[in-house]
């Protein structure tokens, strides 16, 4: 028989998709002698079965199938449950050979056989070659197929699929040499690879819904087809049965967007049809960005701060438009919508904000038929706020000059402060800034004072302005830094603690004052004198400095002393172990390695101190050994003296004890094997089967495991060591093949040897109930396929199992030659 896909595709998707039906008048029509899959029953439905029901039922959840016969021959079929669950029970009705909805005539084959009640290897049904009963059922009556029909061309049957019992889909293999009419087909012309239709609105409502001409789509539809109808559908059930089709196909307006239609195309004689979809949508033009940016500037106004600039509208538009191809736009601006809507003063190509800092326009977009509109901000960013600075910087030579080295970047936080978030770059002119040749970090002043330009960078905007910092090079007398060391503050270590001032031991005589300051200017000036002198946070991350200055009233002169104030780090170490240390109880003689983790390069100058469980023990290296399990602390020591304490958690481990392992076999391919071991197995432990070297896993439990006899490992992962136990999986084969190719020659029960299960017997009969072979307590070696030394042809055998644990199963078999 022919076969042809795709309604068989087309008939699956429907079904998949709880396909409704009016029992026969909406029956699915047979085309191509395809097969069909994943069909479902779903519903009474109307009681039309009554017509001499020779098998004792009527509909309970049916499905109608028409079947219009082509070529003669004869007719099969076989009905397959998706679930093989031997409860899963259909039944079948069939009509005809001149059979219509409004007479169905004689019922020709009818089958309500239950295969749980005749105990049947599977609930598949149908009309098979071997049959030669025409009605059975119901329950235990029959064996769920009958014979095939002998049909001519012309004919007309019904078959009417019922399913009282379960919930299973199903699918239907057709058989025999007959054959049904090839249904039309979607005949799409070369170079067309979709029906979708896509337009602008156009209808003069902005609601994304518009006039279609469906039947364009026609003529690609049937190509060339003749005898052929093509209607269209808005939902998928009436394009399958036929009904409700779309009227007005010239001018359907859309009620989604977008929006599925549902094509059918169908022969006119034979009523053989097929189904495909397609999108209609509304397309109108989007704008993908709504907004536009510049700086403030002088241009036009020469004013940049007062949120006022000229936008350049086609700039406007690529960033609207996000750079994508604006070929066959016509693109205009306007104040309002009430002007857009009316085509009337647009907005000139350089536009000047009228209202600061932000200002609404509409953009109007026409590309062909389509026209669309849109609000656009018009943002005028400011620019960072404009400051005049000073820096002052001591110099040290021994002939002050005032020219000296300035750490530009110290002086940021002048700009930074009134401009959060800009960053900041140093230039010696504008030549230079035009040039991108900005000043060194540290950088040597030409002339005392010198100016220098900043340039100031919003890097959210990318807006820039230009400052103006003045370098002094300051000549007072300063002597050599006096520096006062502390170290960083465990558990915070960022660099700040607070320093004693008075540590400095400068000490006023004869009538001199003292005083500290936070920059060399306020000493300079004598401005704001430090007040807490005992207790003084530095300012700045490790490194600051405080200028002490020592005023002579008697000689008119003064003495400035800068302070360097540093903050010492920390020894950088990790100072909690990652719990990953062990010693194995079941190895006292085996020892660990435990450091102290220290992170920094120069780890060799410290000094360590160690201890465990709080006791000291005499060890002062970076490294120490143990075998005990509990917690042990080093203290890291610097050269600077700052120190830190790790701790070093070590735990106890063993190798494990298998308590017990639990096998559930004879499961056909789902047998698993779960591994307990006992409470005193306190290691972190993996397991693997047959391959002790191989990849193992987490879990103590294994599915699918293959019947035969089997190692499990179950590994220490903290070294402790590997154990195994040999375990028996039994398992039935489902077929063998004896024909001396040394590949499933002898079928036995598999995990059983002179070891496990030896006690286990096995009795094997043919399937009229006839004793064939016996397979003994302790013979592994199997049957080989004969009775009395003669081959047994292939065939399904039946078994009687008695395990050695007193389970007796029971089933059966293929031998396959």
């Amino acid at each position: 028989m022919k076969h042809h896909y795709l309604q068989l595709i087309v008939l699956l998707f429907f079904y998949q998709l709880s396909f409704s039906q009016s029992d026969c008048v909406e029956a699915i029509v047979v085309c191509g002698n395809s097969g069909f899959s994943g069909l479902t029953v779903t519903g009474i439905g109307v009681q039309e079965l009554n017509n001499g029901i020779t098998c004792g039922s009527s509909e309970n959840n049916t499905i109608w199938l028409r079947l219009d016969i082509a070529t003669t021959g004869t007719l099969g079929f076989t009905l397959i449950p998706e679930s093989d669950d031997i409860t899963e029970d259909f039944d079948f009705f069939m009509f005809g050979p001149n059979a219509t909805c409004n007479n169905l005539g004689t019922i020709q084959r009818c089958s309500t056989t239950n295969p749980l009640a005749t105990q049947q290897a599977n609930n598949h049904t149908g009309l098979n070659s071997t049959e030669t009963d025409v009605s059975e059922g119901p329950g235990e009556d029959g064996n769920s197929f009958l014979s095939m029909l002998d049909v001519t061309a012309g004919d007309t049957y019904y078959l009417i699929v019922d399913r009282p019992v379960g919930i299973s889909n199903f699918s239907i293999e057709w058989t025999g040499t007959a054959g049904f009419f090839d249904p039309p087909t979607f005949d799409l012309p070369t170079g067309v690879t979709s029906l979708d239709i896509k337009k602008c609105d156009v209808d003069g409502t902005n609601d994304d819904s518009t006039p279609f001409n469906l039947s364009a789509n026609t003529p690609l539809i049937t190509g060339n087809q003749s005898n052929v109808a093509v209607t269209y559908h808005i939902t998928q059930n009436d394009a399958l049965v036929g009904s409700n089709a779309i009227a007005n196909t010239g001018n359907f307006i859309n009620t989604q967007n977008p929006q599925t239609i549902y094509a059918r195309i169908e022969n006119n004689t034979t009523h053989c049809f097929n189904n495909s979809e397609f999108i209609i949508s509304v397309n109108n033009i989007e704008f993908p960005v709504t907004e536009s940016a510049i700086c403030d500037n002088t241009n036009g106004d020469n004013d940049d701060g007062n949120g006022q600039a000229f936008f350049n509208l086609d700039q406007v538009t690529q960033d609207v438009f996000a750079g994508n191809d604006l070929n066959g736009y016509d693109i205009k601006y306007y104040r309002n919508q009430t002007d857009a809507d009316n085509n009337q003063n647009p907005l000139p190509q350089s536009f000047y904000n009228t209202v600061p800092n932000m200002q609404t326009v509409i953009i109007k977009a026409i590309k062909g038929p389509c026209t669309s509109t849109a609000e656009i901000q018009l943002i005028v960013n400011p620019l960072p706020q404009k400051i005049t600075g000073h820096f002052f910087q001591c110099d040290f030579e021994d002939h002050p000059d005032g020219i000296t080295v300035f750490e530009l970047q110290r002086a940021d936080g002048l700009f930074t402060t009134p401009n959060p978030g800009i960053t900041v770059q140093y230039f010696a002119s504008m030549t230079d800034v035009q040039n991108n040749d900005p000043l060194p970090a540290f950088y040597t002043n030409t002339t005392n004072p010198q100016p220098v330009v900043v340039m100031q960078t919003n890097p959210q905007t990318g807006c820039i302005s230009y400052s103006t910092l003045v370098l002094h090079g300051n000549t007072d007398e300063i002597q050599p830094d006096i520096i006062l060391n502390a170290c960083d503050i465990q558990g915070q270590e960022n660099g700040f603690t607070t320093f004693d001032l008075n540590d400095s031991n400068i000490a006023p005589v004869n009538g001199q004052t003292l005083a500290y300051y936070n920059t060399s200017d306020e000493a300079l000036l004598q401005e704001n004198p430090i007040s807490n002198t005992s207790a003084f946070p530095n300012p700045e991350a490790y490194l600051s400095f405080v200028y002490a200055r020592i005023n002579d009233g008697d000689l008119d002169c003064n003495i400035i002393r800068r302070i360097r104030l540093v903050v010492n780090t920390l020894p950088n170490i990790v100072v909690q172990s990652d719990g990953n240390d062990f010693v194995c109880s079941n190895k006292p003689d085996e020892f660990i390695t435990i450091d102290a983790a220290v992170l920094d390069p120069f780890f060799g100058d410290y000094e360590y101190l160690w201890e465990y469980n709080g006791i000291p023990f005499h060890m002062n290296t970076y490294s120490v050994q143990v075998n005990h399990p509990g917690t042990y602390k080093v203290t890291v020591i610097k050269p600077t003296g700052c120190r830190k304490v790790r701790t070093v958690e070590v735990f106890p481990s063993v190798d494990a004890t298998i308590e017990s392992i639990d096998i559930q076999d004879i499961t056909f391919e789902t047998n698993t094997v779960t591994v307990n071991l006992t409470p005193g197995s306190i290691g972190n432990y993996a397991y693997s089967m047959d391959d002790e070297f191989g990849s193992f896993q987490e879990s103590n439990f294994f599915d699918n495991v293959a019947p035969g006899i089997h190692t499990v490992y179950v590994k220490d992962e903290n070294g402790c060591g590997t154990v195994s136990r040999l375990i028996a999986v039994l398992g039935i084969p489902q077929y063998f093949t004896p024909n001396g190719d040394g590949i499933h020659d002898f079928w036995r029960i598999d995990g059983v040897d002179v070891v496990f299960n030896k006690e286990t017997n096995v009795l094997i009969f043919d399937r009229f109930g006839k004793f064939i072979k016996e397979i003994a307590r302790h013979d592994t070696g199997g049957w080989d396929g004969t009775f009395l030394g003669q081959p047994l042809p292939s065939d399904d055998y039946w078994y009687v199992l008695n395990l050695e644990d007193g389970r007796i199963i029971k089933g059966h078999f293929a031998l396959k030659r």
